[in-house]
Parts: structure tokens; C-alpha cells; sequence
């Protein structure tokens, strides 16, 4: 966002001028020209202020909305070098370029966002199924407007010690984050504030010429701020490195979200759609750029995505956040200093943790661009790095985790807070879970612990229906809606769940959309609300609610129309389950190790992952190979149930 300039001197308006500004605005909305844009969810009308130019702002036509695009001459596309090589020549563009972090993905630079929306189109005639103008979304930085008091109470909470983030014993055990890396992927924080400069990692940050965000220091300061300086107290991993990543246009957010992947262990985004209940999308660029990370990211292991859920209050979902609600990222709430909801905090099946910050009494005090300190932080914008932080104190104990094994590590530590809230539900493996603050609070000491002697998770395991068509028409203005079932016969330990529904409908805000595992367990995605926007076109849903329960049975999934007005139709859905074997060298899923499993690990023995005869169930340590390590796990217990 770009940041805006406060005036030191005054004047007071006169009518001439009033008048005239009235007409130049009146001017500039006429001068408006309604452009066909081809986006990466298809053709769109907006309504641009400047097509001539390189950038333009613009605003959807028809839409009623005011907040503005910026349309760029870029045009993305995907295919192979010498195909996009040739796209370049033929349209008498700029060479096609790779863009960095998302592989299979270019760039082609149009001159004119005129220019750059006739190319997308030229290019989607000729075949090119993912070519779009490159384009900044309306995003919100997600910090609270309520100021409160006191300072880093979120660190060590003296006048009620269990509602806070535990981070005290960590720093006694000696964990500060030591080694570990975080990036702030925003706006560009103060990289010489006197108490953020000593923990900057100039190598692992991008360059920019943007001004300072003093959003983006608050940011830094609660993930790593130095401690022991004689200024403010500390960032919850004051030991830790902080980079900076720059947020802007899809391209430009998938190469920030990919950047440095192996000298940057955690990404830390306090940033993400309007909290307005509209369901947002992530481009196939940026998908593509954390698919990236998460596969080759510290040296393997996956890079850490730590992401604000949010803060729409009861009226928004994270599960409408595209970015949050990824299985790929680690959704964070907010959690008041009294132990309750922050009012501002979101719900949601995708939400996994969430972490303290303002909302019930006290604010959060830490860094502010000029140098200085805020009282008046908040929001899930510091609940985020203050996740960040924790993720960083649990790499230091344990390097080898992966990004499933931090998942794990915080959902296994989280404390329940608010135990009184009714919302707490037992889901089918026993565990305690809640739409307002997923797994619970997040507990530093108890994650440090957990992670030293951590072992890590078997291969992840993928059961999934496939696509399924419906094609059915939805009752109108009905709650009982329609059913679908799909039964899995093989038995995995659940970590996530993904539910990708595509349906026509004149406004998705009429849908209610929910699924059940073989336990009973609930996971709610959507509720009836306010969102005008038309069709579900492979919408990922996804769920932390079922983790740990056991894969095996009949899953339900119910869409219905709740509200009067223009029929929908279910055209179909893709439910896909995540997780492990029940044990190791339970590689076909009974739940015991026994003849079976031994000869399906032998036929897949000597193979890696990317090879066609590579079984992830027979993978037991998660080294990408099936190896002796992997026979000798299963020899050792063969004949054991897994229970």
C-alpha cells in the first residue's frame, strides 16, 4: 500500500478551490475507461484511470466497490522457455522472463496496461490457457484501530502469568531463535531502528526503494526485536535474523514469497484480503511460488509460511483467505490478555493457533518507524510474528523439522485457553478443537520442548476422490441442501483435509458449505452472508479439525442454498485427505504391519520420490526414499497393530 504524507502546515480551503477540486475529481472518474482484462480467474470489466500508462488504477466495473486495483503492463503466463521465448517474439513485446520463485511462470512486458490486456487476450486465442495481466489486489494490513495499554505483557504476562505466550522458560533453556532467519513480507521496515539494525539480514532481503512502513517495523519488532539494549524489551525471538520481502502485485508477491528460501527459514505475512466475508483467491503464481518453497525451502524441509488469519470478527472467516486457510500456511488468531477472543478474531476450520495480542485490555508495545516505540500495536498483524518468533525458538532446538513437523510441534503444544467457551468440541481422534481459536493458545516453552526430541513424521500421504460430478441443481431459500459421499477404505492419521467445490451461482454468499468425517467431526466452511460475487470455480477449502483422526469411513459433504433468490448448481467437488500412516510400516493402511505391507515396501524399495514406483506410505523416516532404514522400521514391528 502505498503510504501517504502528512502535511506539517495547514490552510484553510476556500470555495474556489473546493469547487475546483469537486470538478477535477468529477473529471478524472469520467475520464475513466472501461477495460476487458483478462485475470487469472478470467475476463473482467474494471473500470481504468490511466490504460496509457505502465500502471493504472482501476476499480471492477459494476461492482459495488471502491477500493482500487493497479492494473500493470505485465502479462503472466505459464509454459516452457522456448514456448514463452516465442510469445515474446511473436507479439513484438519485451523478452519473456522467468519469474523468480514461481517456476514455469513468465513475464512478458507489454509498455501499456492497454497493451497488456490486449496481449492476454491475443495469447489466450492462441491457446495459452493461464495468460493474465499482472495486477495489485486491494489488500488490508491487519492492525486494530482500538489503542490500549501496557507493555509486552504478550511475552511475560505479570499480573496473570498463564496468558501469555510462555516464552520466559524458552530463554531460560537458552532458546532465542539463534541461526534462524524470519522475513517480514510486507511493506519495508526500519532496517537501521536502533533496535531492529543489529538482527537485519541484508543477504536474505530483497531491495526496494519504498518508504518506511512503520506497520511493517511493529511487524519486525514482536517477531525479533534486540533485547538487552537498554531501549524497548525484546521481539519473542530477540536472537533471530529478520529479512524483508515486498508485497505488490501477484508476480511481485510470488517472487517475495519465494525469496531466499533457503537463507530465510519463516516468511511472516501480517497482510491479506479486505476481512469483508468475500471469498479471495490466490493467483496460480503465487500458489505456484509457495509450492516451490515448501519443496525446496531449507535445504528440503520446506520454508516456514506464518500467516495473520485475520481480523473480520465474527463476521468474516478465515476460511475466505486463500492465503490463510492454506494447508501450507499456519493461520494465527488472536487471543486477548484476559484469555478470551480478541473481538476482532476470526473463526474458522482453517484456523490452527492463535497467539496473544490486543483485544480484551491491553495493546501490544513494541517498534515504530522514526526510531521509536508504539503502545498500540495489535491485531492478528502481531499475533502473526509473534508465531513467527515461537517458529523460530523451535528451529533453533530442532533444525531438522520440517514444515509438517512444526505444524505438528504447535498443534501438539497449544494450550486451551478460554476453556469455559462452549465452542471447544472433541473432533474423532479425541483432540480439543474450536472454530475461535483452533488448536488453542500458542505455548513457546511447551514447543521448545516438544521439539527437541521430536521425531519426525513419516512421508505425507495423499487419499483423494478425484473429481466427482454433481451437476445438481440446489434447493432454494433450503437448509437441508444436498449430499454427497465419498468412503475411503484405506486408514491414514489425518493431519489435513482439502474440499474443492465448483458451482454456479449469481452470489456466493448464499451457499453454506460444511463436511463431516467418519467420526461425526464437523468442519463448517462457509456460512450464508453478504458476498455478491458470482461462481465457485475450484475453490480450496481447507480443514486442521480432523488432525489425528483416522481417515478410514464414509465422508459426507453437504452444499445448501439458504437464502431466496437465483438457483445454484453443484457442478462437482475434490475432497483430499493429508496425513501419515496410523504407524511406520503401515504402508497399506489396515492399521497393522504385517505380509502385505513388507511386500509393497520391497516393490517400491530402491526408489525416491519423483520416480513412478516411489511409495510415500513406505517412507517411514521421510528421507524421499525408501531405504533400509525403512525395511528395518517395518521388520521391527511386524506382526504389531498399530494401536
Amino acid at each position: 500500500m502505498t503510504p501517504v504524507a502528512r502535511r506539517s502546515w495547514w490552510t484553510a480551503p476556500t470555495l474556489a478551490g473546493c469547487l475546483f477540486a469537486a470538478a477535477s475529481a468529477a473529471a478524472a472518474r469520467q475520464a475513466t475507461e472501461t477495460l476487458a482484462v483478462r485475470t487469472f480467474l478470467g475476463p473482467r470489466l474494471f473500470d481504468a484511470r490511466n490504460p496509457d500508462e505502465s500502471e493504472s488504477l482501476a476499480t471492477r466495473s459494476g461492482v459495488n466497490q471502491n477500493r482500487d486495483f493497479t492494473l500493470t503492463s505485465r502479462v503472466v503466463l505459464s509454459g516452457d522457455g522456448p514456448k514463452a521465448a516465442q510469445a515474446g517474439a511473436r507479439w513484438v513485446v519485451g523478452a519473456a522472463r522467468p519469474l523468480d520463485g514461481a517456476p514455469g511462470y513468465w513475464t512478458l512486458e507489454a509498455g501499456s496496461v492497454r497493451d497488456a490486456a490486449a496481449l492476454a487476450d491475443s495469447l489466450a486465442r492462441d491457446g495459452w490457457t493461464d495468460a493474465h495481466v499482472d495486477l495489485r489486489r486491494p489488500i488490508t494490513l491487519r492492525t486494530p484501530t482500538d489503542p490500549q495499554f501496557w507493555r509486552q505483557w504478550h511475552l511475560k504476562n505479570d499480573q496473570d502469568p498463564l496468558f501469555d505466550a510462555n516464552l520466559e522458560p524458552a530463554w531460560n533453556a537458552g532458546y532465542t531463535g539463534a541461526g534462524v532467519v524470519i522475513g517480514i513480507v510486507e511493506g519495508r521496515w526500519q532496517h537501521d531502528h536502533p533496535d531492529l539494525a543489529a538482527n537485519f539480514n541484508a543477504a536474505a532481503s530483497q531491495s526496494t526503494t519504498m518508504s518506511v512502513s512503520s506497520h511493517a517495523t511493529s511487524v519486525a519488532g514482536v517477531a525479533a526485536a534486540v533485547a538487552d539494549n537498554g531501549t524497548m524489551g525484546a521481539g519473542a525471538a530477540f536472537g533471530a535474523q529478520i529479512s524483508n520481502q515486498f508485497i505488490g502485485s501477484d508476480a511481485e508477491n510470488a517472487s517475495a514469497l519465494a525469496f531466499e528460501y533457503d537463507l530465510n527459514d519463516i516468511k511472516s505475512n501480517s497482510w491479506g484480503p479486505f476481512d469483508d466475508a468475500n471469498l479471495s483467491y490466490m493467483s496460480p503464481e503465487e500458489r505456484a511460488a509457495i509450492l516451490n518453497a515448501i519443496a525446496n525451502g531449507r535445504s528440503g524441509r520446506g520454508e516456514i509460511f506464518v500467516w495473520a488469519a485475520g481480523n473480520g470478527g465474527q463476521s468474516d472467516r478465515v476460511d475466505y483467505d486463500a492465503y490463510a486457510s492454506s494447508r501450507y500456511t499456519i493461520a494465527v488468531g488472536a487471543v486477548g490478555d484476559q484469555d478470551l477472543a480478541a473481538s476482532y478474531n476470526e473463526t474458522g476450520s482453517s484456523m490452527m493457533i492463535v497467539a496473544p495480542s490486543s483485544g480484551n485490555v491491553r495493546t501490544i508495545y513494541t517498534t515504530a518507524a522514526g526510531g521509536g516505540q508504539t503502545t498500540n500495536f495489535g491485531g492478528t498483524s502481531s499475533a502473526c510474528p509473534l508465531a513467527a518468533g515461537v517458529v523460530a525458538l523451535t528451529l533453533e532446538a530442532n533444525p531438522d523439522l520440517t514444515w509438517r513437523d512444526v505444524q505438528h510441534v504447535l498443534i501438539e503444544s497449544a494450550r486451551v485457553c478460554d476453556p469455559q467457551d462452549a465452542a471447544w468440541t472433541l473432533n474423532g481422534a479425541g483432540r480439543l478443537v474450536n472454530y475461535r481459536y483452533g488448536h488453542g493458545a500458542l505455548d513457546a516453552a511447551a514447543a521448545v520442548a516438544l521439539a527437541q526430541d521430536w521425531r519426525n513424521v513419516a512421508h505425507e500421504v495423499v487419499v483423494s476422490s478425484g473429481r466427482v460430478p454433481v451437476n445438481q441443481t440446489l434447493p432454494n431459500d433450503d437448509t437441508q441442501g444436498l449430499t454427497q459421499t465419498f468412503f475411503v477404505d484405506r486408514n491414514l492419521r489425518v493431519e489435513t483435509v482439502e474440499l474443492l467445490v465448483s458451482a454456479q451461482t449469481e452470489r456466493v454468499g448464499d451457499l453454506r458449505i460444511v463436511f463431516n468425517s467418519p467420526s461425526g467431526a464437523e468442519s463448517l466452511l462457509t456460512k450464508t452472508r453478504t458476498d455478491l460475487q458470482d461462481d465457485l470455480s475450484d475453490y480450496v477449502f481447507t480443514s486442521f479439525r480432523h488432525w489425528g483422526e483416522s481417515s478410514a469411513g464414509e465422508w459426507v459433504i453437504n452444499l445448501s442454498d439458504r437464502l431466496p433468490g437465483p438457483e445454484a448448481v453443484w457442478l462437482d467437488y475434490e475432497l483430499r485427505i493429508y496425513g501419515a500412516p496410523l504407524c511406520r510400516g503401515d504402508v497399506d493402511g489396515d492399521g497393522a504391519v504385517g505380509l502385505e505391507d513388507l511386500i509393497r515396501l520391497l516393490n517400491g524399495f530402491g526408489y525416491c520420490e519423483g520416480d513412478d514406483l516411489f511409495e510415500p506410505a513406505a517412507d517411514s523416516d521421510n528421507n524421499g526414499c525408501v531405504d533400509f532404514g525403512d525395511l528395518a522400521e517395518a521388520l521391527s514391528r511386524f506382526g504389531a497393530s498399530c494401536e
